[in-house]
């Protein structure tokens, strides 16, 4: 069975949907690694985010804080060097390298990520009347996880300190204590996890997925190696990590993509445009389908070519969950909401 053949009860779920129109697509060009987008925001794609002025309002002031610490940048290299050991290599990528590392003052576990300055991404928002030229990562971490000092209140990591030292951005993240990436916890289990497993972990990022749109943040890049799962004795829990491809998250189109192009949504290969929630729910399908099945078989590409088989054997309401979200039509595809109270994931 490919993911593309249905059952007459599905296409009537599909009929349901069609009063939600988004958009489109079809086309076919091979992605096939992670691409970020340059440092000048495409001026149609929200380059300058005007955020309303509501001076009364806890949230609007927390905001207005938040960009305020996002667009500061701590240039003394003796205060990092005073407040973190720095340890061996945990991550690499093209646009910076993640080394594990330690708080002197209370031994907490850190990540700290060292990003040439040619690579950081900068934007100019406005909140309250004022602008502030901010680092986008900086600001989309703070928005997501809270302000530093709030570890494991979030999904998403925290971001503990920033330092902009030698052309080169310096993040201080909470590293999660018994943690891998999914990548990695995958390869451990065999290449694949039971659908129990597989619907825990997609509901975990459902719900955090829901939390990071309410808050303005749109990740643009959820996939495997982007996603902790912390292993304490208990269930699983995720953690969202690497927000450098992020956007704010807004209901108009986007223009520029950043991410992983395997995982890119169809819709970008028809007419290069695409919409924040639907993207997210497509990547949260190629993650659960890649728990299921293997993290080397899926590709959006293969996936519009038809190439992609799924596994006969699972529950039909596991494969139902799999066609909700890698709906080829965005306009089709299902809400984060709506996957948030399907049956399977309560």
């Amino acid at each position: 069975m490919t993911l593309t053949s249905r059952t007459d009860s599905e296409n009537n779920m599909q009929a349901d949907r069609e009063m939600r129109k988004r958009r489109a697509s079809d086309d076919g060009r091979m992605p096939d690694k992670r691409m970020r987008c340059s440092n000048l925001t495409n001026p149609s794609e929200h380059s300058d985010v005007s955020v309303k002025d509501r001076n009364t309002s806890s949230a609007s002031s927390e905001e207005e804080r938040i960009f305020e610490l996002a667009s500061s940048l701590n240039t003394s290299r003796a205060d990092f060097v005073n407040k973190y050991w720095e340890l061996d290599p945990i991550g690499e990528g093209g646009f910076g390298t993640v080394r594990a590392g330690f708080r002197k003052s209370d031994h907490q576990p850190v990540a700290i990520k060292h990003i040439p300055m040619s690579a950081v991404r900068t934007e100019k928002v406005k909140c309250n009347g004022k602008v502030f030229n901010i680092i986008l990562e900086v600001a989309l971490m703070l928005k997501t996880a809270g302000l530093p000092g709030s570890i494991g209140q979030s999904t998403a990591v925290s971001l503990l300190d920033w330092y902009h030292l030698d052309q080169e951005l310096i993040l201080v993240m909470e590293r999660p204590r018994g943690s891998m990436d999914l990548f990695s916890y995958l390869k451990f289990r065999g290449g694949y996890l039971d659908e129990h497993e597989a619907k825990m972990i997609l509901r975990q990022l459902v719900d955090a997925a829901i939390d990071m749109h309410s808050k303005g943040v749109f990740h643009r890049d959820i996939k495997l190696q982007n996603v902790l799962v912390q292993l304490n004795g208990g269930e699983p829990k995720v953690r969202i990590i690497d927000f450098g491809c992020g956007s704010f998250s807004t209901e108009a189109s986007y223009t520029t993509f950043c991410g992983t192009r395997a995982y890119f949504p169809p819709e970008w290969f028809d007419d290069q445009k695409y919409s924040a929630r639907p993207t997210t729910v497509w990547q949260l399908g190629v993650l659960f389908y890649s728990l299921l099945c293997g993290h080397r078989t899926f590709t959006t590409v293969s996936f519009m070519n038809n190439h992609i088989q799924f596994n006969r054997d699972l529950p039909k309401e596991v494969k139902i969950l799999v066609y909700m979200c890698l709906t080829r039509d965005p306009e089709l595809r299902t809400t984060l909401e709506e996957l948030q109270m399907h049956p399977a994931l309560n």
